[in-house]
């Protein structure tokens, strides 16, 4: 896994190099400060896999540096490593395309499951992120029914439901159910369609509502 980092803190930065680098499979490439300076370093650096870039940087900043990389460098998965924990923050990162969401308060072991995840085309967003926007009365939910008792949930669609609630990804679904990553998927598609709600987040907060976890 070859990483550019983009942190406009020069001890957070070299302390997230060091981190980075001590984990196994992964190399730092190059460290920045502003998220311009990665789209030069991509121009010329083959083969990086993934940036991870804090949010609010100057000259460019997280989300611009996103938006640019879907446009610029679909192929690179960026996760964006921030203190920012508001749901408008979350919300303009999720629809600028960022493929993960992590606070910096995450342990290590957190951001270690968010890298390989992100890199193996996984989205990911820490448990905090997914609360925050759980909570956000502003976030557009609209379940087909108020009483979840009236839809035709199937018991392993309930199954793979929890699970997306306790922020397992696909494959760990997948893993745990003995069904395959495809089944898990197409589960996550129906229960979109009976639940009335068009994202991931939805689910999370169908099931908080709920009580379902």
């Amino acid at each position: 896994m070859r990483v550019l980092i983009a942190e406009d803190h020069r001890i957070l930065l070299d302390s997230l190099a060091m981190l980075l680098s001590s984990i196994d499979g992964v190399e730092v490439v190059s460290k920045h400060t502003n998220g311009k300076q990665v789209l030069t370093a991509l121009e010329i650096e083959p083969g990086i896999d993934l940036v991870v870039s804090d949010l609010q940087m100057p000259i460019m900043g997280g989300i611009e540096l996103t938006l640019q990389l879907r446009e610029r460098f679909p192929h690179v998965k960026i996760c964006l490593l921030t203190v920012a924990d508001q749901p408008e923050a979350i919300k303009e990162a999720l629809r600028a395309g960022a493929d993960g969401y992590v606070l910096k308060s995450a342990e290590r072991s957190e951001l270690e499951t968010a890298l390989t995840m992100v890199v193996k085309g996984h989205k990911y967003y820490s448990e905090q992120v997914l609360m925050k926007l759980a909570q956000d009365t502003s976030l557009e939910f609209t379940p087909a029914t108020e009483r979840p008792q009236r839809i035709a949930i199937t018991q392993r669609e309930l199954d793979v439901l929890k699970l997306i609630a306790q922020e397992y990804s696909g494959t760990q679904i997948a893993e745990k159910l003995f069904i395959s990553p495809t089944t898990v998927e197409t589960h996550r598609k129906h229960l979109m369609q009976k639940l009335g709600v068009q994202t991931t987040i939805g689910l999370v907060k169908y099931a908080l509502k709920f009580q379902l976890v």
